[in-house]
């Protein structure tokens, strides 16, 4: 059966916005970074952009013709120079129909003047995530007593990835290189950012976030602002936006999932996960041998996640069509104040007789937005006839039938990008069109950011410098929702356990390779993991 909802029908959207803060389509953290850098100095506001994307050669010859420039003279200078621009500050991106129009796509992170380039033009591939950080993490803030944290977002970030620049007067349009000591490749950045002309922050102030699953989006304020506390201004500018990027791209991947499980216990009646776990379960590969226990224990683990989206898809489209039917009801419910509380008590609602009337109400407006001979009519009028089927069933199924190609096609799009497959720190590793070869591993770079904030202590107020391996392995599965030394509970087996078994010791291996494992001796308990960086 294939149908589509009629375009013009609010059915026909995607957006939901009461379930979930971001659009759930393929995303690129590298690419968004410069807009996280941006709301951070400009305290939540953004610029718009005008600059001309297809100039690359203008900018170039004027990054030649800087007097802070010497030795790039004449063609073979330029030809240095576009080399070195091209493959250590900017990433190109292809544009137009047949995608064969080279342009300027974005800087790499290596300061936080980037945003003066105006690069990326577009913000529409961040998904709403970049100020989904930013008001996270003043949430959190605030939620901590602070009564000026635009400013203290601002002096994190600043400390960690404004080193070598001089900002100017806020809203710091046109910042600059400092004279201050920075490595090559960073003073080349900001040499080529110094050829743009910046534009003025628009008014606008982002809204106060109230999120309708709040233990989805928490976690990534927590590690953000741990990261820029503890490690930041300890690291290299480059590395630190490494770790930055690792830490970003595994909680905006869990977003959908932790978000998912929730709301399906909602609906089911049942209890949601707590919110001091998390409960994503995602077994991560160290042995890394195709078709031994531990790597198809992380193969499964990918695709049972895969079916959570799947699952989703239906739950999040019903909770729209709950709210949208809310103002229709004779007498407007009392679902709370919090936008968490409005979610359970849709959810909670689903069943009510007048509820179930206004449900129907719009199945019969998708109906009527058909054509006499669409097919979808045929498969309505089968849902009516079956029996059992309430009328949230049956508009859940309508929904993902008439969305399918667009919604299930965009939310693997978030999956496999936000998963960071194409990225050396993402947690998703595979070949992007095969699913079959996805599995959960981690490189030495994201596995040192995430053991960096297991030393963090629970206040979040200092670290510690030694943990039993024990402790770290418990932490990683609480903290991240990563299993290493035994397999989630739905993919349980003594095949399975043995797997993880030889996953642990492959672990310890990666330990001892990154100099930060200590083994008195065979004794488990004798096993200690060190922290693999300085910290403030």
């Amino acid at each position: 059966m294939r149908f589509a909802i009629p375009k013009g029908l609010p059915q026909n959207s995607l957006i939901t916005e009461n379930v979930i803060n971001v659009e759930l389509n393929d995303t690129d953290v590298d690419r968004m970074m410069t807009k996280i850098l941006e709301r951070a100095v400009k305290r939540g506001r953004v610029s718009g952009s005008k600059v001309d994307t297809k100039d690359y050669e203008g900018y170039l010859a004027k990054l030649q013709g800087s007097p802070h420039l010497t030795g790039v003279e004449g063609e073979r200078g330029l030809e240095v120079l576009d080399g070195w621009i091209r493959s250590s500050v900017l990433v190109q991106e292809t544009a137009g129909l047949r995608r064969d129009t080279v342009q300027m796509g974005y800087l790499m992170p290596l300061t936080v003047a980037a945003y003066r380039s105006g690069l990326p033009r577009s913000q529409s591939r961040n998904r709403k995530a970049d100020a989904l950080v930013y008001k996270v993490t003043a949430r959190a803030l605030r939620d901590r007593g602070e009564s000026n944290e635009s400013a203290v977002i601002q002096r994190l970030f600043l400390d960690t990835f404004g080193r070598g620049v001089e900002l100017g007067p806020f809203p710091s349009t046109n910042p600059a290189y400092d004279g201050s000591e920075v490595d090559i490749d960073t003073l080349l950045a900001l040499r080529f950012i110094e050829q743009f002309t910046g534009n003025e922050a628009h008014n606008r102030e982002l809204d106060r976030l109230d999120p309708p699953v709040p233990s989805a989006v928490d976690p990534i304020a927590r590690d953000l602002l741990e990261f820029l506390t503890f490690y930041g201004p300890k690291l290299p500018v480059a590395e630190a936006y490494t770790h930055f990027s690792a830490l970003l791209s595994l909680r905006l991947f869990q977003l959908p999932i932790v978000t998912a499980r929730v709301i399906r216990a909602l609906l089911s009646g049942e209890l949601p996960p707590s919110s001091a776990r998390n409960p994503c379960a995602q077994y991560v590969d160290f042995v890394r041998r195709r078709g031994h226990p531990s790597d198809e224990l992380s193969r499964m683990s990918v695709q049972r996640d895969l079916e959570v989206m799947r699952t989703f898809f239906g739950d999040r489209l019903l909770l729209r069509s709950l709210q949208d039917a809310v103002p229709l009801l004779p007498t407007r419910p009392d679902l709370g104040e919090t936008a968490a509380a409005q979610l359970a008590g849709l959810a909670a609602m689903q069943d009510d007789p007048m509820m179930q009337m206004a449900l129907k109400m719009q199945v019969g407006q998708i109906e009527g937005g058909l054509a006499a001979d669409d097919e979808g009519r045929s498969f309505i009028a089968e849902l009516r006839d079956s029996h059992g089927l309430s009328a949230a069933h049956q508009l859940t199924a309508i929904l993902v039938e008439g969305l399918r190609k667009r919604g299930l096609e965009n939310q693997v799009k978030w999956f496999h990008s936000a998963g960071g497959i194409k990225k050396s720190y993402g947690l998703l590793k595979g070949e992007l069109r095969s699913r079959s070869s996805w599995r959960y591993s981690l490189s030495d770079e994201s596995l040192v950011a995430l053991l960096c904030m297991l030393f963090v202590d629970e206040s979040g107020q200092r670290t510690t410098s030694r943990l039993p391996i024990r402790e770290v392995l418990a932490r990683l599965e609480e903290r991240f929702g990563l299993l290493i030394a035994s397999p989630p509970p739905d993919l349980d087996s003594a095949d399975a356990r043995a797997g993880a078994a030889e996953n642990l010791s492959a672990f310890t291996q990666r330990m001892k390779l990154l100099g930060c494992f200590e083994g008195l001796s065979d004794d488990f308990s004798a096993q200690f993991v060190t922290r693999p960086r300085e910290a403030v």
